[in-house]
């Protein structure tokens, strides 16, 4: 096995392995109904028993956001989980950032000739991002390959805060919103600063007064916390595991309906008073001008690597619930979703 970092032609910079919030509520609330039912687990009836055989020398992994962000974290634990188990020799990842997941996006769509070998990692996002106009393309300029995980959203200061509760940042907060702003991982308008708006709202803060400051990724986000740019960061559960098992942070509250196994001591926002419950699913796309061959093969890779006893750990090590869909399922749950954020745009008035 062979995993490779640059001297691939055509390929730049690889590794080895974003005035609306209050509107967004509604939003969020839909994703929400969608993803958090008594299961996330959905079967695959799309993939061939057998994957038509093609040439695949390598595999792309074209990451939106910066390392160490969810993004980042999902296609560089999937490579690494497809050359353990063998079912690749090589990969690639290129972190291709800006936009906030756009630029990776647009580069997919207007370069289809080095994208062949490609597989994009997205999540909801890829929806909001187009339903508001913030980019004009989305999920149906590529081609959807499998939605492989769910995640669900916390809440974190560092190791040294003396904010110990959510209901310590709310009161922090109500005392000076302007002393006390909070970071998220991504854009304005997106999961992170919506996740912000939630909590807010469930602490009856005036929601216009808020500070929310966005970062360009996860990684991102835990540098400016470290810095004190932030009292507190808003950022996928996998994007903060590592510091805090590292005892650099703490965990005031997670989005989840009850405590995730791998973090027994972490309290859920529902625990502590606040309705906010909700989480955000991550899968690949590709190219739109791949071959069919080429399409069957990347859904068989991921539904056999979805079966293996490595992917479970995984998913388990990273704190993540399964959602795997492809195929028929996959396309009909992301037209549902987007059908009914749309509604709930137009209903708010957001063009």
């Amino acid at each position: 096995m062979k995993v490779c970092s640059q001297g691939h032609p055509g390929i730049s910079s690889f590794y080895i392995l974003n005035t609306f919030i209050s509107q967004y509520l509604l939003v969020i609330t839909v994703i929400s109904l969608l993803l958090t039912g008594s299961h996330l687990s959905y079967a695959n009836t799309d993939v061939q028993s057998e994957a038509k055989q093609t040439n695949i020398q390598y595999i792309h992994f074209l990451i939106p956001g910066s390392q160490g962000g969810g993004w980042d974290t999902t296609a560089r634990e999937t490579g690494k989980a497809l050359l353990s188990t063998g079912l690749v020799e090589r990969v690639y990842f290129e972190n291709f950032i800006g936009a906030g997941g756009g630029r990776a996006l647009i580069d997919l769509v207007n370069h289809p000739k080095k994208h062949a070998n490609t597989l994009m990692v997205q999540s909801t996002p890829l929806l909001l991002r187009h339903l508001t106009g913030v980019i004009d393309l989305g999920y149906r300029d590529i081609i959807p390959i499998s939605i492989l995980i769910a995640e669900y959203q916390a809440l974190v200061v560092p190791i040294d805060s003396q904010l110990n509760s959510v209901d310590d940042l709310i009161r922090a907060i109500t005392i000076s919103p302007v002393r006390n702003p909070i970071l998220g991982g991504s854009s304005l308008g997106s999961l992170d600063h919506v996740t912000f708006a939630l909590i807010a709202q469930a602490g009856n803060l005036p929601i216009a007064k808020l500070r929310y400051v966005p970062t360009d990724g996860g990684g991102d986000a835990m540098l400016q916390l470290s810095r004190g740019v932030g009292v507190a960061l808003v950022s996928g559960i996998g994007e903060v595991m590592e510091a805090y098992r590292n005892k650099e942070i703490k965990i005031l509250g997670v989005t989840s309906e009850h405590r995730l196994t791998n973090f027994p001591n972490v309290p859920t926002f529902k625990e502590q008073g606040f309705d906010v419950k909700f989480a955000n699913w991550r899968g690949f796309f590709a190219s739109s001008t791949i071959s069919a061959d080429r399409v069957y093969y990347f859904r068989n890779l991921l539904y056999e690597l979805n079966q293996t006893t490595l992917w479970t750990k995984t998913r388990d090590d990273q704190a993540w619930q399964e959602l795997f869909l492809q195929g028929d399922k996959m396309r009909l749950f992301l037209f549902e979703q987007e059908k009914m954020l749309n509604q709930a745009l137009t209903n708010l008035g957001i063009e």
